[in-house]
């Protein structure tokens, strides 16, 4: 409070200073105290300032917002900044304009176009190091990595989260989130000693600082990984650092981690409490998901058939209620929507590529006027030279048009591909019968294949429909099991090889062979 008092005196008293001093200013407070910060901007009369200084102020005041977790409630604004910063902004301007641009679109939960700006802005702080702002390229490998990661590409949050942990030790500034970031990706893919090892580095890094309070969320996620692999004595160590009193704060992730936390206890009646907490509160359907997966599971070791009964419906209507091909569905849009970057950029480069070349062309033919009117003996010892560099430039410019050409053509390939992934949706959908579902889904194994959400469904319908009581038997075997596993199950059940698997599933071979192994109870499920 006092930092904010002597700024408020100090804006207020530095008549002299111009508007845009005074932004820098408030920019720089709001790093650490952003709605003191805005607050201060507000405050502010920009009316009669340029067309300039009235777009610097927008972007800083959804710089501030941004920073105070305030929601976006549309992106005009935005868009308008970023246009304008294009045309007339620097490069620093363009990425921070970008950069919030992709945040906005995260609030708002359009991840393509997230990712397209995030991107924009990721390239212009890579081509131009000394322009741009390094704490800022950190934030876009950050939110980069919980994009992909949201939507379960966990490759690519991997990728992006190494790169962010990067630039934080060049930059020397805390690596703890970063170590947070790349621990859930390594969980997700099952790679648990990296994931373990990441935990580890974040754990070390809390403790050397001593600030536990600043640390209160990634130790309860610390509590969870610990717990999910078993390292119990680890997440011992956690549990005494965590304040408050879960239950009581009604936290339903810190739920979820003591949840977990007992269960690896083998306190089964103490997590089988935190899940009904989780619940109760009905605010995070994916949390509920796993509360009611748990719940289900410890009233049936019980014997309690009443309350197996009752969870497992639960379980059920949320399962239904989730659509875990959404995020399947997203992953692939997003993916594309990275690839289309990378498409623009190689576009992008032949382009002026080209139209350097056109220039060089346009230079060179003054030049051979020129050259004429020196004379027919000159004019003849270089007109060979000239010809040769014009028939080399013309190779080059028919060099590019082929390559726009084929560039082209792998565009409307990839869009036949999709009529053709469409064409098997619709012809399941006209047929109807649960025999030609699983027949389309045999015959597309014999090669790559990227079933979307909808040909899933169609598969688990038809699979339950004919086999009644293998999703039952799913429940009371598999026990804790990612949507991919559920995939690998159905995939089985019909009668597909592991490479078959590993075409509809689009997962390593290693991890096919694995589970088709650890699930070869699958195959042994009552006949049609």
């Amino acid at each position: 409070m006092r930092h904010y008092l002597i700024l408020l005196l100090l804006l207020a008293s530095c008549s002299n200073e111009t508007i845009l001093r005074k932004m820098e200013q408030i920019k720089n407070f709001g790093n650490e105290s952003p709605r003191e910060a805005l607050a201060m901007l507000d405050s502010l009369d920009v009316s009669s300032e340029s067309e300039y200084i009235k777009n610097k102020y927008s972007l800083l005041h959804i710089r501030l917002s941004d920073k105070s977790d305030i929601m976006p409630d549309s992106d005009e604004e935005i868009k308008r900044l970023v246009g304008y910063f294009e045309a007339k902004g620097s490069i620093a301007e363009k990425q921070e304009g970008y950069f919030y641009a992709g945040s906005t679109y995260r609030d708002l939960q359009d991840t393509p176009r997230a990712l397209e700006n995030f991107f924009k802005s990721l390239d212009l702080a890579l081509d131009y190091p000394k322009e741009c702002d390094s704490i800022m390229l950190r934030n876009t490998y950050s939110n980069l990595t919980y994009l992909f990661y949201m939507v379960k590409d966990y490759p690519d949050a991997l990728e992006y989260g190494l790169k962010e942990l990067e630039i934080c030790r060049q930059t020397k500034t805390d690596v703890v989130i970063p170590f947070m970031h790349i621990r859930a990706p390594y969980l997700d893919m099952d790679s648990l000693r990296q994931a373990e090892a990441a935990s580890d580095s974040a754990f070390a890094h809390i403790m050397q600082s001593g600030n536990f309070h600043k640390y209160q969320e990634s130790l309860v996620f610390l509590l969870y990984s610990y717990s999910y692999i078993d390292k119990v004595e680890k997440a011992k160590k956690c549990l005494p650092l965590i304040e408050g009193n879960t239950l009581e704060d009604g936290n339903v992730w810190q739920c979820v981690a003591f949840a977990f936390y007992y269960e690896a206890l083998g306190k089964n009646d103490s997590a089988a409490i935190y899940c009904k907490k989780v619940l109760e509160d009905a605010k995070d359907t994916l949390y509920m998901y796993d509360a009611a997966k748990h719940l289900f599971t410890y009233y049936n070791e019980l014997g309690d058939e009443r309350n197996a009964a009752r969870y497992a419906k639960a379980y059920m209507d949320i399962s239904n209620a989730l659509d875990f091909g959404r995020r399947q569905e997203l992953s692939a849009t997003v993916n594309n929507q990275y690839k289309y970057h990378l498409d623009q950029k190689e576009e992008q480069r032949l382009k002026e590529e080209r139209e350097r070349y056109k220039t060089i062309l346009l230079l060179l033919a003054p030049c051979s006027l020129l050259l004429i009117s020196v004379g027919y003996i000159l004019y003849m010892r270089r007109r060979n030279k000239h010809l040769q560099d014009v028939v080399a430039l013309s190779s080059q410019l028919k060099r590019l048009s082929e390559e726009e050409d084929r560039l082209r053509d792998m565009v409307r390939e990839k869009q036949e591909q999709n009529k053709t992934i469409l064409q098997f949706l619709h012809q399941s959908e006209l047929e109807g019968k649960a025999e030609d579902v699983i027949l389309a889904v045999r015959q597309s194994s014999t090669g790559k294949r990227d079933m979307t959400s909808a040909e899933w469904k169609q598969l688990y319908h038809a699979v339950d429909e004919l086999y009644p009581s293998f999703r039952d038997r799913l429940l009371k075997e598999l026990g804790t099991f990612t949507e991919q596993q559920i995939q690998v199950c159905y995939l089985m059940r019909i009668g597909l090889s592991k490479p078959q698997i590993q075409n509809m599933a689009n997962l390593s071979r290693s991890t096919v062979w694995r589970w088709v192994n650890k699930y070869d109870w699958v195959n042994t499920t009552e006949s049609k």
